[in-house]
């Protein structure tokens, strides 16, 4: 067999290497002979020579064993990457950075021009090679942050603020770190930063402040370092303020991309601060030469940020190409039409220099417009002369009934579907990303579910709302919920999700039924489980649940996660990744005291939920928790990943790591207050 294998021709290698992840390579082709090595070294030449990570059921520890392992040997494809893209949902994004991109403080990839960081957990470690990177290696950077990053130091810092009055260590890391990526220390020529999640006390937004507002009359005399290499940056903020402080940083940047969480400003502290977006036109010209592009994506909620939007226009006023996406809610602009005039008030420059591509998507709360209104708006740009001069006069209007949105556009419109129930609505300027829909699980939706293919290619995932309906009665819902669990009966074998990867089912499934009707469903919901098991639930390999607290609630809620295990091991045996959302600790068996009455567990609940810090109460919850993952280990044996969502006391920490380290030796771990990752 091996003298077949090598007698094939390079063409056929570089075929199957095209159907192999790089981990699977290295495994199976690397270091057998010199010829398959030049093959592999030749295929990453020819395939934009990079690393993706990104695959839901890749096994972390397994790849990392295979590098690390032959990492010394394979200098020959290291010197050949280029990019790196890692996804934090899956994989540690810290011990990747560290482990193997840096050996001893000395990079590995020598030729490495693009790192993406995608939901990052933030570690002194990370902060340190990235700042590296930055200043010695890297050309693009794209880095986002795992939601839960700044709640977990939220609460540290809270601690540390009422117990020492002293910011953490990493924080004050990470702030010198934001400095760093606009200061003359930072060589990258195109950046990508999320800070949308910073909406906590960490307030990444105030890093970059100088001592004094930039707007205000006192002058101090502290130096603003610049990063000259910069010339694209994309970056999502909470507000403005950040923005107005960037500027100060950035001289050569030529595109500038802003999309702001919520909205563009936050409530301002007093009137008079509004006399500055209205005075007169002093643009970014003298701090941004070089800007040629400028995007703004933001929810506008009030005649305020109106106003500040006006201001941030008129400062990019010597721009070639302004892109605007806007969403207008509905508390300001209710009896408001977008027409030509509110461009010119709100959102176009005083003083046009250079502006040859106006690129636009409004949508905007409004009352009912007719046919008529509908034409006067569009025939309002075609015949301003401005518009005209510059050809900008196919603009598309649109008013949708269901929403009471008027949409305006300079190229095409995005129109909802509604079919059966579902109102398809895009999200007002990136439909074509949006891969979820949420929908209420009423009688209405199977005619629709039978043709979703059709109507809904780019869906990917669904969370079914159940127990939400206005359309029929209670009893006319719960037989409706019956029948549904009948698969046979509602033909569910007609129903297929080509597309969709992922389905999620709310919890309220059994909310408005009384004790009857609970044990009849849920004997047909086990009939159910039954059927579906065979043709369905044992090819599943990532599942997610939501388990209600182990120390609040009734006598039945907490145990709820004691059959965690025997329901997978039984249906679905082969699952690889397993994400649990939990309300507190992350065991998912409770050691919790019975109480005989309801009054009971209102009364003793306060004093065990007391009583779990104590040094007792750790150590019981370690053994159960390595209990758990135990016989989770041993029933699922394809089982990879195991992530847990929840919220313990930092005492647990390190206990729990130890746990996990004699338990588990060959395995990784990350762990915070709010997260717990295993990889084995």
């Amino acid at each position: 067999m091996i003298n077949k294998l090598e007698n094939l021709p390079n063409e056929i290698f570089l075929m199957i290497y095209s159907h192999m992840t790089l981990f699977e390579i290295i495994e199976s082709f690397c270091l057998l002979n010199k010829r398959l090595n030049n093959i592999i070294y030749f295929k990453f030449l020819m395939n934009k020579n990079g690393i993706v990570i990104n695959k839901r059921c890749l096994s972390f520890n397994k790849c990392h064993s295979i590098i690390t392992s032959k990492i010394n040997d394979l200098s020959f494809i290291l010197n050949c990457i280029q990019s790196i893209y890692i996804d934090g949902i899956y994989v540690n994004c810290s011990d990747i950075i560290s482990e193997w991109i840096f050996h001893s403080k000395i990079l590995r990839f020598i030729n490495l021009k693009k790192v993406i960081l995608r939901k990052c957990y933030l570690t002194e470690n990370l902060i340190e090679n990235l700042s590296l990177l930055i200043e010695y290696q890297l050309n693009e950077l794209v880095l986002t942050f795992d939601n839960d990053v700044f709640k977990s130091y939220q609460c540290q810092r809270l601690l540390r603020i009422i117990r020492h009055k002293q910011r953490s260590n990493l924080m004050l890391m990470f702030e010198e770190f934001i400095r760093k990526l606009f200061s003359n220390k930072c060589h990258l020529t195109s950046l990508e930063l999320d800070i949308s999640n910073d909406d906590t006390c960490v307030n990444i937004h105030k890093f970059l402040s100088l001592s004094s507002n930039i707007n205000s009359d006192v002058i101090h005399n502290e130096i603003v370092t610049h990063c000259k290499s910069l010339r694209y940056l994309k970056i999502d903020l909470i507000d403005g303020s950040f923005l107005e402080n960037l500027i100060e940083h950035v001289p050569n940047l030529e595109i500038l991309s802003v999309q702001f969480k919520y909205t563009l400003m936050e409530k301002l502290s007093d009137e008079p601060q509004m006399e500055r977006f209205t005075s007169g036109i002093i643009s970014w010209y003298t701090k941004m030469p070089k800007l040629k592009c400028f995007t703004l994506k933001s929810v506008i909620l009030n005649d305020s940020q109106l106003n500040y939007l006006k201001w941030i226009i008129n400062k990019v006023n010597y721009i070639e190409k302004l892109k605007v996406r806007l969403h207008i809610k509905d508390s300001m602009n209710k009896n408001s039409v977008i027409d030509v005039n509110f461009f010119r008030k709100y959102l176009m420059p005083d003083i046009l220099i250079h502006l040859i591509d106006f690129d636009f998507y409004i949508v905007s709360s409004c009352k009912l417009l007719f046919e008529n209104d509908i034409q006067r708006v569009i025939d309002s740009f075609k015949t301003d002369q401005f518009f005209i001069y510059r050809y900008w006069i196919n603009i598309q209007c649109y008013f949708d009934p269901i929403m009471s949105y008027q949409h305006i556009s300079s190229t095409k419109l995005i129109k909802p579907i509604f079919v059966h129930g579902i109102v398809d609505y895009p999200i007002f300027f990136d439909w074509k990303c949006v891969k979820y829909m949420m929908v209420n699980l009423c009688p209405s939706i199977i005619g629709c579910l039978k043709q979703f293919d059709i109507l809904y290619p780019h869906i990917k995932s669904i969370q079914f709302n159940i127990g939400r309906h206005n359309q029929v009665s209670e009893s006319e819902y719960s037989m409706f919920l019956r029948s549904l669990l009948d698969v046979e009966y509602c033909q569910l074998t007609d129903i297929h999700f080509r597309y969709v990867t992922r389905l999620d089912f709310g919890s309220a499934f059994f909310r408005n039924s009384d004790l009857q009707d609970r044990k009849g469903l849920g004997q047909r919901r086990r009939r159910a489980f039954d059927k579906l098991r065979k043709n369905t639930l044992s090819i599943i390999r990532h599942v997610e649940f939501c388990l209600p607290s182990c120390h609040y609630g009734s006598n039945e809620s907490i145990h709820m996660g004691k059959n965690l295990v025997s329901v997978l091991s039984c249906y679905m045996p082969h699952i690889q990744t397993l994400r649990l959302w939990r309300d507190d600790d992350f065991p998912w068996t409770s050691i919790r005291p019975d109480y005989g009455t309801e009054r009971m567990c209102q009364i003793y609940s306060g004093r065990w939920i007391e009583s779990l810090r104590t040094f007792q109460s750790i150590v019981d919850h370690v053994v159960v928790f390595e209990q758990n993952l135990c016989e989770l280990v041993q029933n699922l044996k394809e089982l990879v990943f195991i992530d847990i969502y929840g919220r313990i006391h930092s005492e647990k920490i390190e206990p729990f790591r130890s746990m996990v380290k004699r338990r588990f030796p060959n395995s990784r771990l990350h762990i915070e207050i709010s997260k717990f990752r295993l990889w084995i």
